[in-house]
C-alpha cells in the first residue's frame, strides 16, 4: 500500500513538473514552413534579449545581414513575424489586411495599465465593439470635420508660433523647441476632444499628462515589457508593474477630471462647442456604452498626440541643419508662388494645402522620422498564404517601420537621404499609403488626415514665421537611428536640442498672429 501511495506520489510530481515545464518553455505556435528564422534564439526567451535595446535597428541589421526582407523569430512563448520591406509591408497590411486587422492582448498594457478603463481602440483586439469605435472617431475625422476645426487649429499653431517667438526673445536667444511641440499636440487633442486647453508650457497638469503618455506608450514597446513574453516573469516583484499600476491611477484621475467637467458644463447648459466628449455624451452615437466612450477618449488623449510631435520635433531639427537650409528656402519659395503675400498663406494654412513642396515636406519627415520606429503589434484574425508559406491565424506581426520607410526598391538609392522632391517627381511612382508612420490597411489610424493637417500647418506657419539655424551650442542629432533620446521607447522623441528662430519680418509676423490670436499674441 504505501508503494502504491509513494508511486501515484512520484506520478503526481511528474505531472506537475511536465505541466511546470511545458507552461515555462511553451511557445504558442510552431515554426512556420516557409518563412525563414533567425538562428541563434535561446531556449526560454528565443530571440527577445537578443534583439537588444533597439529592436527596430537589431532587426533591420538583421534582414540585410540575412536577406530576409521578412523573417520569423521566437519571443519568448510569442512566435512573431517581422516585416522589413515595404513591398512585404504592403502585401501583409493591405492586400492580406482582413487576414492582418487583429490585435493581441499583452499583459501589461491590456492586464494591467488599462484594467480600470480600457485598451485604446488603437490597441484593442478586432471585434464589433472596435469596429463601432473606429466607425465614430472615423467620422470625427473627415475631410469636413477637419474643415469645422480650423479656427481650434489656427488658434492652437498661431499660439505655438507666438510662443517660440517670445520666448526666444525675437531670435536673440537659442530655443529648444520639444515642449511647445508638446504643448501644441497636447492642446490640439484637448480641444478636439474636451473643448479646454493649457496656456502655458509649465502648467503642472501638462507636464503630468505627457509624463504619463510617455510611460503608458513605454508599455506597448516590445522591448520594456519582457512579463509580456515570458509570462513566469509575471509573478516576480518588478518595477514595471509597480509604474505600471502609478501611471494608471494618475490617468483615470485627469481623464474622469476631464470628462466630469464636461458633464457639469453641459448639466449647466454652459457648452458652447461640439467636442468629441459632448457628443458622446448627448447624441447616443451607435448606441456607445460608458466603457465605449472612456475607449475612444483615452485612446485619442493617450496615443492621439504622439504621431504630431515627435516628428514635428526632429523636423524642425532637420530645417536647422545646414542641408535644411535649403529645404527652408525652396518651402518659402513655393509658399509665397501660391500665395499673394505671406499673410495670406500664414491665414489659409489651416484650411487648405496649396503648397505642393510643403506637403511633400510633410510626407518626407514621415518617411525619414516616423513617430513609431516599430509600428503597434498586429495579430493574424486568420489563415493566408503568402509567397507559398501558410501563414496561420494568432501570429504576431511587426511592421518595422524604420527599415520598411528607408526601403531602397520603393524610394530608390537615396532612400537614406531627408529629400522631400522625390515626393514631386514626375518619375516617383511609390504607391499607397506611400510611407507606413500611420500604419496602413484596416488598422491605419483613423486620424490620418487630420494628423496630416496640422503637420502642414505648422510646417508652413514656422517657415513664413522664421529662418530657422542651427544652434551653435546644442546642435539636433539627425541620424535615423541615433536622434532618439531613447532608442527603447516605442515613441520615436529626439534628444535634447536648441535652435535659433530669427524672423523674417517682425512686423509681419505680429500681423500674422494678431489676426489668428486677437491681442492675445
Amino acid at each position: 500500500m504505501e508503494s502504491i501511495t509513494l508511486s501515484l506520489m512520484a506520478a503526481a510530481i511528474m505531472v506537475m513538473f511536465s505541466a511546470l515545464c511545458f507552461w515555462i518553455f511553451y511557445v504558442d505556435i510552431p515554426i512556420i514552413k516557409g518563412i525563414p528564422e533567425i538562428p541563434g534564439g535561446q531556449i526560454l526567451a528565443g530571440h527577445l534579449y537578443k534583439l537588444g535595446k533597439d529592436h527596430a535597428t537589431t532587426a533591420e541589421t538583421w534582414a540585410s545581414q540575412y536577406g530576409f526582407p521578412v523573417f520569423q523569430i521566437r519571443m519568448g512563448h510569442r512566435r512573431a513575424v517581422f516585416l522589413n520591406s515595404f513591398d512585404a509591408a504592403r502585401e501583409w497590411l493591405i492586400k492580406n489586411q482582413s487576414a492582418t486587422l487583429d490585435r493581441p492582448r499583452f499583459y501589461t498594457f491590456h492586464g494591467v495599465v488599462s484594467a480600470t478603463s480600457a485598451a485604446t481602440i488603437g490597441t484593442s483586439p478586432w471585434d464589433e465593439r472596435t469596429k463601432k469605435q473606429r466607425r465614430v472617431v472615423g467620422s470625427f475625422t473627415t475631410g469636413p470635420s477637419i474643415n469645422r476645426l480650423r479656427q481650434m487649429l489656427d488658434f492652437e499653431t498661431a499660439s505655438m508660433v507666438s510662443s517660440l517667438y517670445h520666448e526666444s526673445q525675437g531670435g536673440a536667444a537659442e530655443i529648444m523647441p520639444h515642449i511647445y511641440q508638446k504643448r501644441l499636440a497636447l492642446n490640439i487633442m484637448m480641444m478636439f476632444c474636451y473643448n479646454t486647453r493649457f496656456s502655458s508650457v509649465t502648467d503642472p497638469l501638462l507636464l503630468q499628462i505627457l509624463e504619463d503618455a510617455s510611460t503608458i506608450a513605454g508599455f506597448r514597446s516590445t522591448n520594456s515589457n519582457p512579463q509580456d513574453f515570458v509570462p513566469h516573469l509575471r509573478y516576480f516583484p518588478s518595477a514595471r508593474t509597480t509604474s505600471a499600476l502609478e501611471v494608471r491611477q494618475r490617468r483615470d484621475t485627469w481623464l474622469a477630471s476631464m470628462l466630469r467637467n464636461v458633464r457639469e458644463s453641459l448639466s449647466l447648459e454652459k457648452a458652447t462647442k461640439r467636442s468629441v466628449a459632448e457628443m458622446l455624451l448627448t447624441d447616443n452615437m451607435e448606441g456607445l456604452t460608458k466603457l465605449d466612450i472612456k475607449t475612444i477618449l483615452g485612446g485619442l488623449m493617450s496615443g492621439g498626440f504622439e504621431t504630431i510631435f515627435s516628428t514635428a520635433i526632429i523636423t524642425i531639427g532637420y530645417l536647422s541643419s545646414p542641408e535644411g537650409q535649403a529645404v527652408q528656402e525652396k518651402a518659402y519659395s513655393n509658399i509665397l508662388s501660391m500665395y499673394e503675400t505671406p499673410e495670406e498663406a500664414f491665414k489659409n494654412c489651416v484650411s487648405e494645402e496649396k503648397c505642393d513642396y510643403v506637403s511633400s515636406l510633410v510626407k518626407e519627415a514621415l518617411r525619414f522620422y516616423p513617430p513609431l520606429k516599430i509600428l503597434p503589434a498586429r495579430q493574424t484574425y486568420k489563415d493566408f498564404v503568402y509567397q507559398g508559406a501558410t501563414i496561420p491565424k494568432g501570429i504576431l506581426v511587426y511592421v518595422n517601420t524604420q527599415a520598411v520607410n528607408r526601403d531602397k526598391s520603393a524610394y530608390g538609392p537615396d532612400a537614406h537621404l531627408f529629400r522631400p522632391e522625390r515626393w514631386l517627381d514626375k518619375s516617383c511612382h511609390i504607391p499607397p499609403p506611400y510611407h507606413f508612420a500611420f500604419g496602413a490597411g484596416s488598422r491605419m489610424c483613423t486620424a490620418v488626415n487630420f494628423s496630416n493637417r496640422i503637420l502642414y500647418s505648422m510646417f508652413l506657419r514656422m517657415v513664413v514665421s522664421f529662418k530657422i539655424t542651427e544652434s551653435i551650442s546644442e546642435p539636433p542629432i539627425l541620424d535615423y537611428i541615433d536622434y532618439k533620446r531613447d532608442s527603447a521607447a516605442s515613441n520615436a522623441i529626439a534628444a535634447d536640442f536648441k535652435v535659433k528662430l530669427i524672423p523674417r519680418d517682425e512686423d509681419l509676423l505680429k500681423a500674422c498672429l494678431e489676426t489668428s490670436l486677437g491681442g492675445d499674441i
